[in-house]
Parts: structure tokens; sequence; C-alpha cells
């Protein structure tokens, strides 16, 4: 039986589990995965190069990924920092900018999965 997934949030630090085409493969097919699940969590915080994810070309394979998931009810947050950082503000296709205070309040009152 799984574990009820409610009130847990994922927190992605990078566009890629790992490094290279490898990292790239795995974050595609974690969020693949993901979909897969009968219980999902309640948010994906992107951070740091991850916010890459919700900027992606439209013909990226991850975009409908993700939002296939916040079509599903996940809140999908990108670091608005990180946007301004990788000058992508104007380029995100899924989910809406977050805040340090949103970010902060998630990682001290949910169970948060880090990756």
């Amino acid at each position: 039986m799984q574990k009820d997934t409610k009130g847990k949030s994922v927190f992605i630090k990078s566009d890629k589990i790992g490094e290279g085409e490898l990292g790239s493969i795995l974050i595609k097919g974690f969020l693949g995965a993901m979909l897969e699940q009968e219980t999902l969590p309640t948010k994906i915080v992107c951070v740091n190069s991850a916010v890459l994810l919700t900027t992606v070309e439209e013909n990226n394979p991850v975009l409908p990924i993700l939002k296939e998931l916040e079509q599903r009810g996940i809140t999908i947050l990108s670091c608005g920092t990180c946007l301004d950082y990788y000058d992508k503000r104007e380029d995100l296709k899924v989910g809406k900018p977050g805040n340090a205070i949103e970010t902060i309040a998630m990682l001290l009152n949910e169970d948060v999965v880090s990756l």
C-alpha cells in the first residue's frame, strides 16, 4: 500500500538529476513517474537551475509532463530570483513565480522531498 503523500512537496534544485544528458533523462523520467502515482504531492518548487524546467521550449518533452501535473492540482512554483538570474521570467510556461517566503514556509511546515 502506498503511503499518503498529501501535504508533501517536492523541492527541485536542478534541471537534472546528476549531470549531463543522463541527468536530463532522469529528471524527465522522475517527473513522468510522478504522473503514475495514485497520490500526488501538493507542490513542486523549482529553485536554481530547476527553473529551466518550467521555462523550456514548447517542444521539450518535460513541458507536457509538468502541465499535466499542474492540471491534476499540483501547485508549481519557480523561484522568482532564479527566473530573473537566468533571464527567464518572461519564458515561464507552467506554474507561477514563487518567492523565498513561500519556499521557507513550505520547508518548515510541510513534508518535503528534495532533489
